[in-house]
């Protein structure tokens, strides 16, 4: 008999063993850690927009975006493919020739991203996806190290971006709770808050990862937003102020965003509606993003200085900690926030050795060769050949056949034509 399982914690393992009775079993565990995989953290502020500022950035890169609901999926699909990203949707509401067929379109890269449920992941054979968006939390560290390892299986550099929003959390955290099974949904808790941890963490997020699995390691990966922008604290007396202030000058009448809006004398509808413009605080943090402010704000809450009241479509309301902060009787000591054009979201777009104009032109060829013969490009070759090829520049066949993912099978069927490819651009450049 063997137990086989994709991604499981140490209290999974141990209740396959129980459950199967299996007496002084074999059992090998692998590796978890794929270094390839930057993991990346940012809070999201205006989600969609970040989204797509993203996959622009990345460019033809393939890639998955896991949403925790249908709803979720098409909306953003929707959205992206008006602003003329290659999308498609994928759950399990839509009728299976519809998810076969953007299965399939995915795989012969004829699709560039899929906005998808975590329905859509199993069994995908495709090594070139370069990044995994989250757009909203899964429900487990193991989910998440499931879904994130989609990427880069053909071991070039991957990105695996995780979009946290704390209200998202909290959403989950409601639905989860409100499970019969108290038992289970303890346990759910503790995954959950597992995740939580994860998201929080002032450490390097791949040893949190690798240590959740058992897999315990004390080196920093140097592959983490974490390690490569160490968060950092300042004093952020006058920041704090500033939002606090702003509050309570609009009577405690608006959401994270409409407070932004008044920080940087946006003169929104609503703004006006309620003639928030018109208070002295409309304006006082122009000189800043909004995703700065939001960060602020986050922080604020986190720390007990600032509430959202549910009940009141999320209005921020002042706390009785926050006194001392207006009055300016302490200090407050924030982490520096981590904005979208911090170095991590440019930082190392892979490997910088190879050709990246020949890469290019070999893979335009690859894509015109798969369809020619309807099979996936990376049949062919996978990226990582590509980027080899684009490296070193082979003149002959013999140099062919040292090119890693070539063999003398491929090298007959497909040889000539990307040697006289790469024979031509050198000769044009």
């Amino acid at each position: 008999m063997i137990a086989l399982t994709a991604t499981a914690d140490v209290t999974t393992r141990k209740d396959i063993l129980m459950q199967l009775a299996l007496n002084d079993p074999f059992i090998l565990v692998d590796s978890f850690d794929r270094p390839n995989i930057r993991l990346t953290l940012a809070d999201k502020y205006k989600g969609e927009q970040q989204v797509y500022r993203y996959i622009k950035q990345r460019k033809d890169d393939c890639g998955i975006v896991y949403c925790n609901s249908r709803w979720q999926v098409d909306h953003l699909t929707k959205t992206l493919a008006g602003k003329g990203i290659n999308c498609a949707a994928y759950h399990a509401g839509l009728e299976s020739e519809i998810r076969n067929y953007v299965q399939d379109a995915f795989a012969k890269d004829n699709i560039q991203i899929v906005v998808a449920t975590i329905a859509f992941g199993l069994g995908i054979d495709k090594p070139n996806i370069r990044f995994v968006i989250h757009f909203q939390p899964p429900h487990t560290l193991e989910s998440y190290y499931q879904e994130i390892g989609r990427a880069g299986r053909d071991g070039l550099a991957a990105e695996a971006l995780f979009l946290y929003d704390q209200a998202d959390g909290e959403r989950i955290k409601k639905r989860i709770s409100a499970g019969e099974n108290q038992q289970r949904v303890n346990v759910e808790l503790q995954r959950f808050q597992a995740l939580i941890g994860f998201a929080d963490t002032q450490i390097c997020r791949r040893q949190v990862l690798l240590n959740y699995f058992a897999q315990y390691t004390q080196n920093k990966c140097g592959n983490c937003d974490i390690c490569l922008d160490p968060p950092r604290q300042f004093d952020a007396t006058q920041a704090a102020q500033k939002v606090l202030s702003c509050v309570y000058r609009i009577k405690q009448q608006g959401d994270i965003a409409h407070v932004i809006e008044v920080l940087r004398g946006e003169a929104s509808i609503k703004v006006k509606q309620l003639e928030h413009h018109q208070v002295s605080t409309f304006g006082i943090g122009k000189s800043e993003m909004p995703s700065y402010w939001f960060a602020i704000i986050r922080q604020l809450i986190h720390l007990g200085y600032l509430q959202q009241d549910i009940a009141q479509q999320s209005s921020l309301c002042l706390t009785s900690a926050s006194r001392r902060i207006l009055k300016g009787e302490e200090p407050l000591m924030l982490a520096t926030p981590r904005l979208q054009q911090a170095s991590y979201w440019r930082q190392g777009q892979g490997d910088k050795s190879y050709d990246r104009v020949l890469f290019a032109e070999l893979r335009a060829l690859r894509k015109d060769i798969a369809d020619s013969e309807d099979i996936a490009p990376f049949i062919i070759f996978n990226d990582a050949t590509l980027s080899e090829l684009a490296k070193h520049k082979p003149q002959n066949n013999q140099q062919m056949l040292a090119i890693s993912g070539i063999g003398e099978i491929k090298l007959a069927r497909y040889g000539q034509v990307f040697l006289e490819t790469i024979k031509r651009y050198l000769n044009n450049n």
